[in-house]
């Protein structure tokens, strides 16, 4: 699979299941898209495509990644030991992971990283119960 086409699949995947759709961010020399929350605006992640030197990867062209933010930083920290991970974009001092979309890392491998990014990235409040309102004490009834 292509870097375009698993990336178009990857986006196909986020639609269908949480509903959301890339958005374009207004960058004039990059070139990132965004997937966001749709109740918080937060982002879950990042599809990237700069120069492969921009990475401090060798080769010729545009590479494609996706960054998402992985639950235990220090197993991220071993996977980007790992041929085509990198260290998260836009930027290093966020505790993301980048994944190079040419196929490198198995399609559904991505996924699962994309589906625990919007998990934890998810809005704390929907999973809180609603606390019971007290009570005025109203005073006692004459009978």
């Amino acid at each position: 699979m292509g870097k375009k086409a698993m990336r178009e699949k990857l986006e196909a995947y986020a639609k269908q299941r949480y509903q959301v759709e890339a958005e374009e961010l207004p960058f004039r020399r990059e070139d990132y898209a965004v997937l966001r929350h749709t109740d918080t605006g937060k982002w879950f992640a990042v599809f990237i495509a700069k120069e492969y030197s921009a990475f401090g990867l060798a080769g010729e062209g545009t590479a494609d990644v996706l960054s998402v933010k992985p639950k235990d930083a220090d197993f991220a920290d071993f996977l980007m030991q790992q041929p085509g991970y990198l260290r998260g974009f836009p930027s290093k001092k966020w505790n993301w992971m980048s994944m190079l979309l040419d196929g490198t890392v198995p399609y559904e491998e991505v996924c699962r990283w994309l589906d625990e990014s919007f998990q934890i990235t998810r809005s704390k409040t929907s999973n809180k119960k609603t606390p019971l309102l007290k009570r005025k004490h109203s005073p006692k009834r004459n009978e």
